[in-house]
């Protein structure tokens, strides 16, 4: 069983080095392919990739926007032109940190019988965990990035939105930078193939299922399109193709909707999980999760240590059971 841990990362070069360290101590035999922002800090590619099976590619970066889609094929797309076979295929951020050794984490995968691990719903379902307003405003609009904001502009004109709950044909948002939106007919619905699900950005998928997304992707430049002007579409896009495909709903894909991620949304603004601290470790490492986000190294560096000496008991812990 081998593992392709896929990192995007943007800053904070020592933070992904000891990331890819971590891995590389408990996986030795996994592949790690970094993709980094070719507008962000400067990485030490060559420190990087004295790991074993550790490669570094660059591509353009961004934010709630279709880049985040582009550099996850882009990962796939690296393993298959060089001829590099993973059986699973895992997706973080540079400022992601595993929860529990990744020996264990991979057992586990391996372990449970499922075709991959990614939080999905409904958008329209009882079980949505979004207000349908959100869905609507993200994913049933066209939208233009007209320019970047502060966090202090993001506050400023957020009155702006205040335009989205009196008429239904235009959105103004400003989370993602200044942002505008028409309505669209959409590519999915009651009576489309695609039922529109949604999730966490982040998985654990077996390659067949990497394969089949990638493919539908490839084959449906139009479904591309559309995504690539809707809000978030990292959130939407894997969910959606993969919840509305005969694999999934004929149980060939099994898919656990935990994606085994401990993040916190729930006291943040503009849609960026907290920056997890000490306090935050008891929680996390109570959640089953096999990775958190995420972590600010630059301020809390002892937070990866406490991290390191929960995982070295934890493997301790293994040895001695047998």
């Amino acid at each position: 069983m081998r593992c392709c841990y896929h990192i995007q990362s943007h800053r904070s070069p020592e933070q992904v080095d000891r990331l890819v360290a971590t891995i590389k101590s408990y996986s030795p035999d996994s592949v790690v392919h970094i993709s980094h922002d070719s507008n962000g800090s400067r990485l030490d590619v060559e420190a990087l990739e004295s790991y074993s099976d550790t490669h570094v590619e660059f591509h353009p970066g961004g934010y709630g926007d279709y880049s985040h889609i582009d550099r996850y094929l882009a990962g796939v797309d690296f393993l298959d032109r060089h001829g590099i076979e993973v059986d699973w295929f895992v997706n973080i951020t540079g400022q992601d940190y595993p929860l529990v050794p990744l020996d264990q984490a991979e057992a586990e995968l391996v372990e449970s019988g499922m075709d991959g691990f990614m939080e999905y719903w409904d958008m329209f379902g009882p079980d949505a965990q979004w207000p349908a307003s959100r869905v609507d405003s993200r994913y049933h609009f066209q939208h233009r990035r007209l320019m970047p904001l502060s966090a202090d502009a993001k506050r400023r004109l957020r009155p702006l939105q205040a335009l989205n709950r009196v008429q239904p044909f235009v959105r103004v948002h400003v989370s993602y930078g200044l942002v505008v939106g028409r309505r669209a007919t959409s590519p999915f619905g009651p009576d489309q193939d695609l039922q529109l699900h949604g999730g966490s950005a982040f998985s654990s998928l077996r390659w067949p299922v990497v394969e089949y997304l990638r493919d539908y992707l490839a084959a449906h430049p139009d479904v591309v399109e559309y995504f690539r002007n809707t809000l978030s579409p990292v959130e939407a896009v894997f969910q959606t193709v993969l919840c509305s495909s005969p694999q999934f709903r004929s149980g060939e894909f099994r898919i656990d909707p935990d994606c085994r991620r401990y993040f916190d949304f729930s006291r943040t603004e503009f849609n960026h999980p907290k920056d997890l601290t000490a306090e935050d470790l008891p929680a996390a490492i109570a959640s089953g999760a096999h990775f958190a986000r995420k972590f600010d190294y630059d301020r809390r560096p002892e937070l990866m240590d406490t991290l390191d000496a929960h995982m070295a008991d934890l493997s301790r812990q293994a040895r001695a059971t047998g």
